[in-house]
């Protein structure tokens, strides 16, 4: 017989699978076990596991991928107040301030990465290449999405407001329904380049590179909403031949 959702037995899995992830246990980027393999472990039923998984997703401390697993997403549940904040505003000022923190977060990281954080980041662009195989594949598994690679930076720059606010904007975008709007309106082979070239540059410790790159990523998910970006003086001379 399947326990009552919300039971204590519900809310006393979820407390030690955060209490793993904090620990260290699934670092950021790392697929944690399966729903079969928890129930084993913890010698619960599968009802229960699922429910816990579900209340970790809610947190923003997990992201669950078609046909691939559940990833760890952050060490630490993302405060409630910064997503009931954010779901007031509109699309477009979402994806702007998601445009800044993650500028900021490129540039921190590739100036203070540490092994373990970049780690992460080359994980989820793995993750990433491997959906785009199998979707030419024409194997069901759902559309590449950036939250989980967007993440893994945001952890790297080792500023935990901001890893809070992406987390929150992550979830805000998801319940909205613009962040799957954006992930199937992005080429997946053009979405896993642009994190391919971000990736590099903060592998090289390159802090402009890793800001710029991040900036025209940003800009191609604000012209989804049909909104106009912010032309520079750099944007312009990038988008130059040669």
């Amino acid at each position: 017989m399947a326990e009552p959702m919300g039971s204590a037995l519900a809310r006393t899995t979820l407390a030690q699978l955060k209490a793993r992830i904090s620990a260290g246990e699934w670092p950021v980027g790392s697929r944690i076990p399966t729903e079969p393999e928890l129930t084993e472990q913890l010698g619960v039923g599968r009802s229960t596991v699922r429910e816990a998984v579900r209340s970790l997703a809610t947190l923003g401390m997990v992201e669950t991928l078609p046909a691939r697993g559940t990833f760890v997403r952050s060490l630490t549940p993302a405060p409630s107040l910064l997503f009931d904040a954010l779901q007031t505003y509109h699309p477009a000022e979402l994806i702007g301030i998601r445009r800044a923190l993650d500028v900021e977060a490129a540039q921190t990281a590739a100036a203070q990465w540490i092994p373990e954080r970049l780690e992460a980041m080359e994980t989820a662009v793995a993750i990433e290449m491997e959906a785009m195989r199998e979707h030419n594949a024409g194997i069901p598994g759902g559309v590449t999405r950036c939250t989980l690679f967007h993440g893994a930076i945001a952890q790297a720059s080792g500023n935990r407001l901001l890893a809070d606010l992406d987390t929150s904007l992550s979830r805000a975008l998801d319940s909205s329904g613009l962040g799957a709007h954006i992930a199937e309106s992005i080429d997946p082979a053009v979405l896993l380049n642009e994190h391919d070239r971000i990736l590099t540059s903060i592998r090289a410790r390159d802090v402009a590179a890793a800001a710029h790159l991040m900036a025209l990523h940003s800009d191609a998910a604000l012209r989804t909403l049909r909104h106009t970006v912010l032309t520079t003086e750099m944007t312009t001379l990038s988008q130059q031949p040669g």
